[in-house]
C-alpha cells in the first residue's frame, strides 16, 4: 500500500516540478505611438522602458516535446507505409477483378474471304499542252 501511495504522491507532484521558468526581458518602446519594440534604447533617446515576462520551458519540457515529436513522426511514417501497402493491394485486386469482366478476344474465322487478283489503281497521266494555234504572231 505504501508504494502505491508514494507513486500517487509523486505523480501529483510531478507537474509542479515540470513548470516553466518565468523570465524577464528589457523592452524599449520607440516611435510616435510606442509600437516599435526594441531590445536596445531608441536612437532618438525618447524611450519608455518596460519589462516583459515570458516563459522559458525547462530542459525536461524541451526533451519531452522532442520525444513526442519523434514518436509522432515514427507513427506517421508507419501509417503512411501501411496506407501505401493497402492502396497497392487494392489496385492489384481491382486489376484482377477487371480482368475477369473483360470480353474474351474474338475467335478467328474458319476461312477468310477469297481475295482475287488485285489490279493496281490507275494513276492520272499529265496532259500535253495544246499546240498554240497562233504561234507566228
Amino acid at each position: 500500500m505504501k508504494p502505491l501511495l508514494l507513486t500517487l504522491a509523486l505523480c501529483a507532484a510531478l507537474p509542479c516540478l515540470a513548470q516553466t521558468q518565468v523570465r524577464r526581458a528589457q523592452v524599449y518602446r520607440c516611435g510616435p505611438d510606442g509600437r516599435d519594440l526594441r531590445d536596445s534604447p531608441c536612437p532618438g533617446g525618447n524611450a519608455a522602458s518596460n519589462t516583459v515576462d515570458y516563459d522559458q520551458p525547462s530542459s525536461a519540457d524541451s526533451k519531452a516535446a522532442r520525444d513526442r515529436h519523434m514518436a509522432d513522426a515514427k507513427q506517421a511514417a508507419a501509417l503512411a507505409s501501411a496506407r501505401r501497402a493497402s492502396e497497392a493491394e487494392a489496385r492489384h485486386m481491382r486489376s484482377q477483378a477487371v480482368g475477369l469482366q473483360t470480353l474474351p478476344p474474338p475467335a478467328q474465322p474458319a476461312s477468310g474471304p477469297q481475295v482475287g487478283l488485285l489490279k493496281p489503281p490507275r494513276t492520272a497521266t499529265p496532259h500535253k499542252p495544246a499546240a498554240a494555234a497562233s504561234s507566228g504572231r
